[in-house]
């Protein structure tokens, strides 16, 4: 009857800490809306999130990751429209990429991508520019190949990582037309600094739909293209994975140990009858 007892007071603790810690969030967001200089909300957010990092330092066998990427990217339509095809030649544009992912283990976790740009082209058959900034929010999974493989250790220096998500893609221009579910995905290269810091070597592909590239052609798809290059800062307590000894290893061990005693009691059997 303790056992249950302390079963059901420590279930009624957790529903409160749930309850405590949604009341704190709703309330954070209220505070902040309230805020009207934008400095003040800017370090409003930065405070919350330096208290969310060291929250998220003191959890184990869990972590956070952080991205921060900018680099080059290239819209490409997938087949061609008359009269509204953009130009063959795609410049290639700047873009910025980041991501705060909840890390479950070394090797996998789930997490919020954002991608965001200025898209720079023109009208092929007028020569009107055709340029519009726009934002892709993402949620999607992250899986650190080198961990999963190999197991996770604080001073491998590469490793490879792959990334996959599913979002909205929108812009911020009053005139654009450019609204469209996306489904994106990317390798990254990490070259670690520290075992929390590393510089990251990204490509990564986001396939579009209908009306993305601001033209009303009502194309099918089309596909953005990004190079970048950032940082990945690590927060988490995991543990190096150790290796286990090798059944083959013990076997030739034990083999010798007996070997060496066959060979004493010989030594010994053949000194007595020398005597």
């Amino acid at each position: 009857m303790r056992h249950r007892s302390l079963q059901y007071i420590n279930g009624i603790t957790k529903e409160k800490i749930k309850l405590t810690t949604f009341n704190v969030l709703s309330a954070f967001i209220r505070f902040v809306k309230s805020l009207t200089n934008f400095k003040h909300k800017a370090i409003a957010l930065f405070a919350f999130a330096v208290l969310f990092c060291l929250f998220a330092n003191a959890q184990r066998n869990s972590g956070w990751e952080f991205t921060a990427n900018i680099g080059g990217q290239a819209f490409y339509r997938l087949h061609k429209t008359k009269g509204v095809d953009l130009n063959p030649k795609n410049k290639i544009g700047m873009t910025f990429y980041c991501s705060a992912t909840r890390l479950f283990s070394p090797a996998f976790g789930l997490g919020l991508f954002y991608q965001g740009s200025l898209m720079s082209n023109y009208y092929l058959k007028t020569g009107q520019p055709n340029d519009w900034t726009y934002h892709s929010v993402h949620a999607g999974g992250t899986i650190n190949l080198s961990n999963w493989i190999y197991g996770y250790s604080s001073q491998r220096f590469y490793s490879l990582a792959l990334r996959g998500n599913i979002g909205l893609g929108f812009s911020s221009n009053k005139e654009s037309s450019a609204k469209t579910l996306m489904l994106g995905g990317g390798i990254q290269n990490r070259f670690a600094l520290s075992p929390n810091l590393a510089v990251s070597l990204s490509i990564g592909i986001t396939l579009t739909n209908a009306n993305f590239d601001n033209t009303g052609s009502g194309f099918r798809f089309g596909g953005l293209y990004d190079v970048t290059v950032g940082i990945v800062y690590n927060i988490f307590n995991f543990q190096p994975t150790q290796k286990k000894p090798k059944e083959n290893n013990r076997k030739a061990s034990f083999i010798d140990k007996n070997t060496l005693s066959a060979k004493k009691n010989h030594l010994l059997l053949y000194a007595r009858k020398a005597k």
